[in-house]
């Protein structure tokens, strides 16, 4: 007869079997605490780490513990099915309960996103700078991020710059090298994401070359050139492209 596969101990099971050991390791037989006391230990300690757990990530957002509480009971409903990646704030202005709240949110919203905008904006800078230090004479492609279609791009302190963001292919797609043709003729901004280049840079760079893309409106970031991958929940296929959005 085989032995039964062990049963996975909860987090309480755990609390509860370690203050137990402790109980007896340190008490008497005549004073070692009954089962309720040391159950009850374990769910105050519980409890207490719960609450430093969320008042922590409530803090990193500048949010109360109170919203933070009402933030997790929102997307448990209906909210966490319809926005399941939304951002604590965003998802407490869009169900604000008053116009005071929604302000107070959007507020608060701002305020984070500014200063998210100055890291990246840093981190953008340094890249470049980088970028031009080491390889001064290549078109950079990036590749250490895969920007969504509705990502911001920053391009200067204070603006954000009306972009397309452009779904290729370097294979077997004409229409791919003639709408890019078109878009750079036009002096379009934009950030081109090529899904077969299966992650080499050579393929966009040589690709970029045929269109006529040029090497200094790429490294003025006026261009991106990015690994893309397709994305059929959005209708981003290889058998739908080209498409472009605006940003």
């Amino acid at each position: 007869m085989t032995n039964p596969k062990p049963a996975v101990l909860s987090a309480m099971t755990v609390a509860v079997a370690l203050l137990a050991s402790q109980a007896a390791a340190q008490s008497t037989p005549e004073h070692r605490p009954d089962a309720s006391a040391v159950i009850q230990e374990a769910q105050r300690l519980l409890e207490s780490e719960r609450t430093t757990t969320r008042m922590q990530r409530a803090e990193a957002w500048r949010l109360t513990e109170r919203d933070w509480e009402r933030y997790e009971t929102l997307m448990e409903g209906p909210r966490g099915i319809w926005s399941p990646n939304l951002d604590p704030i965003t998802a407490l202005g869009v169900e604000a309960r008053s116009a005071e709240e929604r302000r107070r949110y959007a507020e608060l919203l701002v305020a984070v996103e500014r200063e998210r905008t100055e890291r990246e904006l840093a981190f953008q800078r340094a890249y470049d700078e980088a970028w031009q230090r080491l390889y001064p004479d290549e078109m950079p492609v990036d590749e250490f991020t895969l920007r969504p279609r509705n990502a911001f791009h920053f391009t200067d302190e204070g603006a954000l710059q009306a972009r397309l963001t452009v779904y290729v292919a370097v294979e077997a797609c004409e229409r791919c090298d003639s709408t890019v043709s078109e878009l750079l003729v036009q002096g379009a901004q934009m950030d081109i994401f090529v899904l077969d280049s299966d992650g080499d840079d050579a393929v966009i760079r040589d690709w970029a070359s045929r269109v006529g893309v040029p090497a200094g409106r790429v490294r003025a970031r006026d261009i991106t050139l990015n690994h893309g991958q397709p994305d059929p929940e959005h209708g981003i296929t290889m058998g739908s492209l080209p498409q472009v959005y605006p940003r």
